[in-house]
Parts: structure tokens; C-alpha cells; sequence
């Protein structure tokens, strides 16, 4: 059994790249999506959806036209940041791990894991586990970084539905991936 783990963040904007993890400006999750999947048999293992209840931070209008979640409604219905990376924590194991933009996603987990739990953090810094569908989907698509519709519809030949949301986007991420794997053997 081999483990992947497949996740995406939506957030209240992008990192600060110059700036440390642990920064004042570095954005705030505001939802976040895994799945873990047995690359060997295909069979979903777990799966992690959650909103983040904003504490002491609103979620900017112009990301919410991104991902649809507002300060109010996240307010309502999530859990605490520092649950959701605890949770995604207790899911992520020593399994290869992948994000559609790994360079984003990885560095939001850092950023939170910096905020909450810092001894977990180096192991996210890690590379040679971590794979980058975004990457991958480039380099059988050719040219500049396709964005997930688009590798999601040339690898599926479905439209993303729900696309910037975390769950959805995590499972696209993962249909990406095992499509171009396929493909490779």
C-alpha cells in the first residue's frame, strides 16, 4: 500500500513570498481540502473538507469572489485554524503528498504550521515526496503552467465543476495526477 495524499488551500490571499512564515502579512487558510488515496489499489482512505472560522481576521472581498467564502458564513459554520491543520496533520502520515501548485499550497501549509504547530514545520519543507501536478501536467501539455480547468479537462475531458473550492480542486489534483501517471507506464 502506498499512500498519496492529495490537498489544496483556499486562503484570505497570497503569501508574502519575502517575508518569514511567520510574518503578520502571510494570509489566513480559509478552507482546506485533502484526500488520501492508495496509489496501488485506488481506494480513497480519508478525506478532510473544512472551513476555517476566521478569528481576529476577515477574508478580503476580492478572494471571496474567488472561493465564494465569506467572513460571515465561515464565521457561522468553521473550525479553528488550529483544528484544521491538526486534523490535516493527523491525516498526512509519511505519504508522498501532492498539490495541483505545490509552490502555493506548500508554503499556506508552512504559514499555518508556523503559526501552530513550528516543530512540524521543516518536514514541509521537503521536496523530494511532494509532487507538483501543475508541473507534471506541463510537461505533457507543453508551454506556460496550465491552470487546473484546463489540465482537468484535457486530462478528464469533464469542465470542473466547483473549481476554487478545496475539495473539488484537491480531487481534480488527484484525477490530474493519476492520469499522467497512467499514461507513464
Amino acid at each position: 500500500m502506498k499512500p498519496v495524499i492529495f490537498y489544496d488551500t483556499e486562503t484570505t490571499g497570497l503569501p508574502n513570498w519575502s517575508a518569514p512564515s511567520d510574518d503578520e502579512s502571510q494570509p489566513h487558510l480559509v478552507q482546506l481540502g485533502a484526500i488520501v488515496r492508495d496509489a496501488d489499489t485506488g481506494k480513497v482512505i480519508h478525506k478532510l473538507d473544512v472551513i476555517i472560522k476566521p478569528d481576529g481576521w476577515v477574508i478580503p472581498e476580492e478572494v471571496t469572489a474567488i472561493h465564494g467564502i465569506t467572513t460571515e458564513y465561515a464565521l457561522q459554520v468553521g473550525v479553528s485554524e488550529e483544528t484544521a491543520i491538526k486534523l490535516f496533520l493527523e491525516m498526512t502520515g509519511d505519504f508522498d503528498r501532492c498539490a495541483y501548485n505545490k509552490t502555493f499550497d506548500q508554503r499556506i501549509i508552512r504559514i499555518a504550521l508556523k503559526r501552530y504547530f513550528p516543530e512540524e514545520q521543516d518536514k514541509w519543507a521537503e521536496k523530494e515526496n511532494h509532487h507538483c501536478a501543475m508541473r507534471m501536467a506541463q510537461k505533457v501539455l507543453g508551454g506556460k503552467n496550465p491552470k487546473l480547468v484546463d489540465a482537468y479537462k484535457h486530462f478528464t475531458g469533464k469542465d470542473l465543476e466547483n473549481a476554487h473550492t478545496a475539495m473539488a480542486d484537491a480531487e481534480a489534483c488527484m484525477e490530474v495526477y493519476f492520469s499522467i501517471k497512467s499514461g507513464e507506464e
